[in-house]
């Protein structure tokens, strides 16, 4: 954190002035506004800031990035300046610094790990010298020049007291005045009080001097901040989401061939290579003189759309053709699927339950270790107050809530990492809590455990090719399944018939006349399979059946859910028998299997079970799916899905919901290992501490030693 007194003092009346406004702000109003925010470290931090928006009349809501240091506020512009909100956000210890474009954000945060680098700096220099004087004492050696030698260690210790320590004692005092505990208070606490007994004692021409522990003490945390920070900015960003899209990079032509660049490198103008089934990454102007190309992510239509030369194709679509060239026109992270990125990336560990409970923990644990070092200095300051100060300051140094404060937010990041890596998109911060405890594991029946496509079972030459080219023409625009299942079946002809007076009706049919002749194909009712039937003026002339086909990994997911004791159930809108069908098949009991379920029917039946799962499309399926505990997107668009669903599975294996509950269990146990850690650490220390075992030179070997092993530990397993 930065000086608050200096912060406070700064005049933020220029981020009112209508010529600041045009350039750094956004929304419809002028009324949006991103900062870049020098002193967060961990999730308390942001949720200090976030909570905000609950605080202050007129701001609107308040998101802060732990991975980048950026917030970006709203406000209603007449009750709240932005003036007002940077003065919020210092009082808090920050220093907010207002950014109009990425390039500024990359030089703020580049000064703040300047000025990080050089507090490093000089707590290295000073420490390692201490140290030095230090041993030659410790060794003997010393001999006539050991006052010499303490008081400049003494010198060197007053711009790691004043300099390096000033972070701690602004986070401290910030945290007393909202009345609370931070990590920094006992680092304060420490740093002054270890000085003030430390001169002291070498004001008397005593040994007990600490300036070599705590200078080291000091410099071994800001060295584990610092990793922590690198590790947050790693792995809580938006270019994680690209890796799981697989835009990371894209293939861009040249005059001898192609070659693969950063999607970030991108530029207007540039023309690029795709192949089959990859994902735009910008929008583009189709330069090959057609293509197929699907809309799945963005919309969740099924049938792909074809865009002649010179067409305009919005970013995220995904290439159906065998191969096409485009033209760069937009650049993803200002296109519609890049703004869904960005949402998506909104992953917020600060509602995360567990954090909230961890950071509890942790105040309590600094409150309960202040209580007893107090208590114990004021029982035994009447048998020894130098052994009494001496033992209350080793117990203040050694006692470490990092496992809580740190080691839980920065698992579940390895977590998110996790899952991103395994395609999944994780939207709900509880997901990882909530898939541990998961009873029941509901399955939607088509696009889940079925394709979304169906196959036409009768050979189609078996009908005349002039009924052929009635029934494309027919089903020429549908987006039915059955419609699909035709159009893939029946070779295209050289042209489509004319059809007046077309009607199709969901869940009926689909009518139309050609040559005055009334044609319709209509859904069979009656069987468990999937039909319809071919009309020609109310007279029946062929019946049509088709399949959808099973998932290829539907039954080994199904088998391994069984075999870890989850109950698994079948839940679908469609037919009885066809529902009953397909749930044989794959093992269903018949009470866990239900069957023309309309919306509220699913809605009902989830809302009635224990701790449930529901796997189903992202949109027809959004009521059961916000209602369960954990909710899991198949299919459906990006977007939409995600506004129901705390999961979303990029691919269309269903591998996702077993790799989902595996880490949700690695995260949870590496979680708990953690604080049993933390916990054991903290309870020897402490009776170690105040039986006169570690002196405070040994509290500050340990305290950091204790706090890197957490961090090794976590960033070890969240690797294995």
């Amino acid at each position: 954190m930065q000086n608050s007194n200096a912060l406070e003092k700064i005049d933020f009346s220029f981020l009112d002035q209508p010529e600041f406004r045009k350039s750094f702000t956004s929304g419809p109003e002028s009324n949006c506004i991103r900062f870049y925010v020098s002193g967060i470290r961990c999730s308390k931090c942001v949720r200090k800031l976030e909570n905000l928006s609950t605080t202050v009349p007129g701001l609107k809501q308040l998101r802060v990035e732990l991975g980048k240091n950026l917030a970006y506020a709203e406000v209603n512009p007449e009750i709240l300046n932005f003036s007002d909100l940077a003065k919020k956000i210092v009082e808090l210890g920050f220093n907010p610094i207002p950014l109009s474009e990425p390039s500024q954000e990359i030089a703020a945060q580049k000064l703040e790990d300047r000025n990080e680098l050089i507090r490093l700096g000089v707590a290295a220099a000073c420490a390692g010298n201490i140290m030095t004087f230090s041993f030659a004492t410790y060794f003997g050696e010393a001999g006539a020049f050991y006052s010499i030698f303490s008081w400049l260690s003494f010198i060197l210790y007053l711009p790691v007291v004043t300099y390096v320590a000033w972070p701690f004692y602004v986070g401290a005092w910030t945290s007393l005045r909202q009345k609370s505990l931070s990590i920094d208070f006992p680092m304060a606490v420490a740093s002054l009080a270890g000085f003030v007994f430390s001169t002291i004692e070498l004001l008397r021409g005593k040994h007990d001097i600490y300036f070599d522990s705590l200078s080291g003490f000091l410099f071994l945390i800001l060295v584990s901040r610092w990793a922590q920070k690198r590790v947050q900015r790693r792995f809580l960003r938006w270019e994680e989401i690209e890796d799981t899209l697989r835009l990371q990079r894209v293939r861009v032509l040249n005059s001898t061939g192609w070659n693969w660049l950063p999607t970030d490198s991108l530029k207007i103008g540039d023309r690029i290579l795709l192949y089959r089934s990859e994902t735009l990454p910008a929008q583009v102007e189709l330069e090959t003189s057609y293509a197929r190309v699907g809309m799945s992510w963005l919309s969740g239509e099924i049938k792909p759309k074809t865009f002649l030369q010179g067409s305009t194709v919005p970013a995220g679509a995904r290439l159906d053709s065998s191969e096409a060239t485009f033209v760069v026109k937009g650049l993803l992270k200002d296109s519609n699927f890049g703004r869904i990125i960005q949402e998506v990336q909104k992953f917020n560990l600060t509602n995360n339950r567990i954090v909230s409970r961890a950071d509890k923990w942790a105040q309590w644990l600094l409150v309960s270790v202040f209580l007893c070092a107090l208590v114990f200095l004021f029982s035994y300051w009447s048998t020894s107050s130098e052994e009494a100060i001496r033992r209350s300051l080793a117990l203040i140094i050694l006692a470490c809530p990092c496992a809580m404060a740190f080691g839980v937010p920065l698992a579940l990041i390895f977590s998110l990492r996790k899952a991103q890596q395994r395609g999944l998109i994780i939207r709900n911060a509880n997901v990882f809590e909530n898939a541990k405890s998961i009873q029941t594991i509901f399955f939607d029946k088509t696009g889940t455990l079925t394709d979304s496509d169906l196959t036409l079972i009768e050979d189609p030459t078996s009908v005349s090719k002039i009924y052929q080219k009635i029934i494309l023409s027919l089903e020429n625009e549908s987006t039915h399944p059955i419609a699909f299942a035709f159009r893939k079946a029946i070779p295209n002809t050289d042209s489509l018939l004319s059809v007046e007076q077309l009607r199709e009706t969901p869940g009926i049919g689909i009518s139309g006349y050609i040559y005055g002749r009334l044609y319709e194909l209509r859904g069979e009712v009656g069987d468990s399979s999937i039909g319809c039937t071919f009309f020609e003026d109310k007279k029946l002339l062929f019946k049509f059946t088709f399949e959808a086909a099973i998932r290829p990994d539907c039954q080994m997911i199904l088998t391994e859910l069984r075999r870890r004791n989850y109950r698994v159930a079948l839940i679908s809108g469609d037919r009885k028998e066809t529902v009953e069908s397909l749930g044989k098949k794959l093992g269903f009991k018949d009470e866990d299997i239900f069957s023309e379920m309309d919306p509220d029917k699913k809605l009902f039946v989830i809302s009635r079970a224990q701790n449930p799962m529901m796997i189903g499309d992202g949109v027809n399926d959004s009521l059961a799916l916000m209602k369960a505990s954990v909710s899991v997107a198949s299919s459906g668009g990006v977007e939409a899905a995600l506004k129901s669903s705390d999961v979303y599975l990029t691919e269309p294996s269903l591998r996702g919901v077993l790799d989902l509950l595996d880490i949700s269990k690695d995260s949870i146990g590496l979680i708990r290992q953690n604080l049993l850690i933390s916990v054991g650490y903290n309870l020897l220390g402490g009776v170690l501490a105040l039986s006169g075992y570690i002196n405070p030179f040994v509290a500050a070997v340990l305290m950091p030693i204790s706090s890197g092993f957490i961090l090794f530990i976590t960033w070890w397993r969240g690797h294995s």
